[in-house]
């Protein structure tokens, strides 16, 4: 889903994904979540589960969320170059991150 911000003229993103990863978001998992969202400079990424929304761009933030495996997250992105970043973390979130090499 997209929206167009009026107040800034950003576009907004957002979709809901699915942890796959079986040890859920550890250390690592966010690690390696925050290093590819701050690829994107220019964009905010927001991360909320269960009502409680974090900055996806804090190893600390996306830890707070407690993101087991199967848990649903929805995801928001807004500025230039959100919706790869979306699309980006979506295939992140959909793989088993214990087995991605850095």
């Amino acid at each position: 889903m997209s929206d167009t911000d009026a107040a800034n003229g950003n576009t907004v993103v957002e979709t809901d994904v699915v942890v796959m990863t079986p040890s859920g978001i550890h250390v690592r998992a966010a690690a390696l979540l925050v290093q590819a969202a701050s690829k994107f400079p220019n964009a905010e990424l927001l991360i909320s589960k269960d009502g409680y929304e974090v900055n996806g761009k804090s190893i600390m933030g996306v830890l707070t969320l407690v993101a087991e495996h199967e848990a649903k997250l929805h995801l928001r992105a807004r500025g230039e170059g959100a919706q790869e970043l979306l699309d980006v973390m979506a295939s992140m979130f959909g793989s088993n991150l214990d087995e991605v090499d850095e």
